[in-house]
């Protein structure tokens, strides 16, 4: 149980397989989780090319970990995932375009961008970084459907189909 100021708390239990022990995790369970972090990495780049619209960004790579490699943990779970990007992106825009440039303004827009996850019940800490990349490459409104959403969605529809191929795992747990 993680506790917050107020009454702000999360309870999960992670999972016996994704708990530290001598042995390491299960040969199977690696080999699941590079085949579907790769599918799922290929993919966005495929997609990416054949589209010509951009789908991938940086905190991508973390998002894919959590839906491929840890798909029971709340963090992975598609309400998370979509909704995270999308609110720490339009914060991060929001920011930028009607606050200012300013490296103190990017820090307020991830403080923000944390207390709103954690506020709406969707923290996915991989999409705390999108107010960075914001501020660095300077976007217009329009990263708000490419990148964010459109490889955000992808993501999650490739954790829904490659996740529930194998018996021992089940993805989303819960909308």
């Amino acid at each position: 149980m993680v506790k917050f100021a107020g009454d702000m708390t999360f309870r999960f239990k992670l999972p016996q397989r994704y708990l530290p022990d001598q042995t390491g995790p299960p040969v199977k369970g690696l080999l699941i989780a590079f085949i579907g972090a790769s599918v799922a990495g290929a993919a966005l780049g495929f997609l990416a090319d054949f589209s010509q619209h951009a789908l991938i960004m940086g905190s991508f790579g973390a998002s894919i970990f959590l839906v491929m490699a840890v798909p029971d943990l709340p963090f992975a779970q598609p309400r998370n995932v979509l909704i995270g990007h999308f609110l720490a992106s339009a914060i991060g825009l929001a920011c930028f375009h009607f606050i200012g440039k300013s490296f103190f303004i990017m820090g307020f827009a991830l403080g923000l961008t944390t207390v709103a996850m954690l506020f709406f019940k969707v923290a996915h800490p991989p999409a705390g970084s999108n107010p960075i990349a914001i501020f660095l490459a300077g976007p217009d409104w329009s990263f708000l459907f490419t990148p964010t959403l459109a490889g955000a969605l992808v993501i999650v529809t490739l954790g829904i189909a490659y996740n529930n191929l194998w018996r021992d795992r089940s993805y989303p747990k819960y909308w």
